[in-house]
């Protein structure tokens, strides 16, 4: 492939253009062989995928394009990680449940159900930072580097964040099987090693 990434960095549209025309069979190619078969996406949400591939390489002021080292991967698998990433979390949002989470917790059927199991989702054992960076991560379907540049942090930081935070839930969850309404006091949460 014969691209020209300096003009693209510096936003020339031609050589943008010859490089969305060099890579978008590979592009293509990549997202189908994420999708499982006999769930082969449409038309419009191939599109949709193959365009949020290239709107990734261009968020943040080019930093995909601009961090791309010819020394480490050819173009070829550069582009190809990239649209699998991309195909990845795409599955990802569309098998998990993306309603806030307030809608999510009154999604039980009977009122007598709700009083008895409670809140599925007991915010209320979490920071504010970690309510922030689940609601980001899960709700929001962003992804780590976003987040972490979003609120001007290391992305390790959002790992972290989120890891403690999951921690904490599966403690709550240990301790209150059946929702029984604990506090964060009751929770005790252990240091990973």
């Amino acid at each position: 492939m014969d691209v020209d990434f300096e003009a693209c960095i510096n936003g020339d549209a031609e050589a943008w253009r010859a490089f969305c025309d060099q890579t978008v069979r590979l592009v293509v190619a990549s997202i189908r062989r994420v999708i499982p078969s006999g769930n082969t996406p449409s038309g419009d949400e191939l599109d949709d995928l193959v365009q949020s591939v290239y709107i990734k390489l261009l968020r943040n002021d080019r930093r995909l394009l601009r961090n791309y080292d010819p020394a480490r991967a050819g173009i070829s698998t550069w582009i190809t990680l990239i649209a699998r990433s991309v195909a990845i979390d795409a599955l990802r949002r569309k098998k998990l449940d993306l309603r806030p989470l307030d809608e999510a917790a009154g999604a039980v059927s009977s009122p007598q159900m709700q009083a008895s199991v409670g809140p599925l989702v007991p915010t209320h054992i979490l920071t504010s930072r970690q309510k922030l960076v689940l609601t980001m991560l899960f709700e929001d379907g962003m992804d780590i580097a976003d987040v972490a540049i979003v609120l001007d942090v290391n992305p390790q930081t959002i790992r972290s964040t989120k890891h403690k935070a999951i921690d904490r839930l599966r403690a709550y969850f240990r301790a209150h099987p059946f929702g029984d309404g604990g506090t964060p006091d009751d929770v005790e949460i252990k240091d990973r090693p």
